[in-house]
């Protein structure tokens, strides 16, 4: 699956829509149906900063300044999404190898690796009335710290044990991964209340047909 063969959907974020767990997921999420029938619901740097404000990944502050910072710059604002959805798309295929227990492509790891580097890049030590403090580097755009921010918590993931825990949605045409913290490990699907009435409602009618 390739970014380019995606139909792209303007979804209205909700809260409802940030089921992962963790943002690394979240961001995996924002496609629908990754097997089948792809829809991209990031299709430009509006959709994409809702769903970054919804997510926990920017403050509002912080998306008021990414607007402002986006107006007249349509190259850089291309280039920056170009950016995370090849981050989504070697996340999608980082879990899907570790999910099945296969080994990962090494383009995946590439693409993970270098958002890694600016990490390390990001931020900057300040000391203000004998205080030490962190503030962002200038050399990152505000546009950027979404996809910074993803990076830290898909680190947080494969270092933890909820890693063993990550599921696929089996619902019709969703695919959306999500850890599974029940208590017996049994939740199923991304959202019981959409993709799980969903399944019920269709073996309902095969059952009474």
């Amino acid at each position: 699956m390739q970014n380019a063969a995606m139909k792209t959907i303007n979804h209205r974020w909700t809260r409802r829509d940030i089921v992962a767990g963790n943002s690394a997921l979240d961001l995996v999420n924002t496609v629908s149906g990754w097997n089948h029938d792809a829809e991209d619901w990031i299709p430009d740097v509006a959709t994409f900063l809702d769903w970054a404000r919804m997510g926990g990944l920017l403050d509002a502050q912080e998306k008021i300044e990414a607007v402002r910072y986006a107006e007249g710059r349509p190259a850089t604002v291309e280039r920056v999404l170009a950016a995370i959805k090849e981050l989504r798309f070697a996340l999608w295929g980082l879990m899907e190898s570790l999910e099945h227990r296969k080994a990962p492509r090494s383009c995946h790891l590439e693409v993970i690796n270098e958002w890694m580097h600016r990490i390390s890049l990001s931020e900057r030590i300040i000391v203000r009335f004998n205080k030490v403090g962190f503030a962002i580097s200038p050399d990152i755009s505000v546009l950027e710290l979404p996809g910074i921010r993803v990076t830290s918590a898909a680190l947080s993931l494969l270092k933890s044990p909820s890693l063993a825990s990550i599921k696929t949605c089996p619902g019709s045409d969703c695919g959306w991964k999500f850890v599974d913290q029940s208590r017996n490990g049994s939740r199923r699907w991304c959202d019981m209340a959409v993709c799980g009435n969903i399944a019920k409602a269709r073996q309902y009618r095969v059952r009474n047909k």
